[in-house]
């Protein structure tokens, strides 16, 4: 038994991975992503760029009173917590990265370049996953025609492309939603970001309620690297729909410390969504 939910668990593991000034993008809707991006902000990225929304909104909460976590990214309600709003349609003038695959290598030369609208990390939901990191929005299918309608890529594939590293999220862990080969791809996972050469490196982990996965580094397929305390190897394998590898590496996670607890409980998250 644990003192603090998986929803917790993994803001607080998202968190973790966000360092100061990195510019974050997400999708349209998580109260998770946001409260990792909270609660970064408030413990030790005060300087990070998040951008979110229809019309765009840079967001930085550091100083800002949340009196309860964004529902979407969309939401007009955001706008409280904006430095500056754009048109969206601004996003497919200054989106890509400026200096194509050298932003990579050279990233100083293009620190002030471009900033609005490049991201370090995009956090990405899912209605599956696969081995290979793909990430399926758009529905599902029974290899002949879909049966049952997603929300759509929503510019999530464009989006991807172009990002620094991407990070898949799962919010259940089963065999329907961890596939051999997703129905359809609306973000890429490694082997598809290196063979059509995309600036970005594609999906660095998936991470489940149970468990991490990141990616062999030979075949890129997707293996058992950190496991979410309380839970299994076996656990992990009997609710997977591929074949799990387990990395030489694997370990727990480091279970939330009590000030990351009281700053996600008391600050970012005061009416418990994630506890729920």
């Amino acid at each position: 038994m644990t003192d603090h939910s998986w929803k917790e668990m993994m803001a607080v593991v998202f968190a973790r991975e966000i360092e100061d000034h990195h510019k974050i993008t997400s999708g349209a809707h998580t109260e998770i992503f946001f409260a990792a991006t909270m609660l970064a902000q408030k413990t030790h990225a005060p300087n990070l760029k998040l951008q979110l929304g229809g019309s765009v909104a840079l967001c930085n909460v550091t100083d800002m009173e949340i009196p309860e976590l964004p529902k979407t990214s969309t939401g007009y309600e955001i706008l409280r917590y904006a430095e500056s709003i754009h048109d969206h349609a601004d996003t497919f003038l200054f989106y890509g990265a400026p200096g194509g695959a050298d932003y990579y290598k050279n990233p100083d030369k293009y620190k002030d370049v471009n900033h609005f609208w490049f991201a370090d990390k995009f956090f990405v939901g899912g209605i599956q996953a696969d081995k290979w990191g793909n990430t399926n929005m758009i529905g599902l299918s029974d290899g002949k025609k879909m049966t049952f309608r997603g929300p759509g890529t929503i510019g999530i594939n464009d989006t991807a492309i172009g990002v620094v590293d991407q990070y898949a999220f799962i919010t259940a862990h089963d065999k329907r939603r961890l596939v051999e080969n997703v129905d359809y791809i609306s973000a890429p996972g490694q082997k598809i970001a290196r063979e059509k050469q995309f600036n970005g490196n594609g999906t660095k982990w998936i991470v489940t309620p149970k468990c991490i996965f990141d990616f062999d580094p030979d075949t890129l397929e997707a293996r058992l690297a950190q496991l979410f305390p309380g839970v299994t190897i076996e656990d992990v394998k009997e609710n997977t729909g591929f074949e799990v590898n387990v990395s030489d590496a694997l370990s727990t996670i480091e279970p939330p410390n009590k000030d990351e607890l009281e700053v996600l409980r008391n600050e970012v998250d005061k009416t418990g969504v994630l506890r729920h």
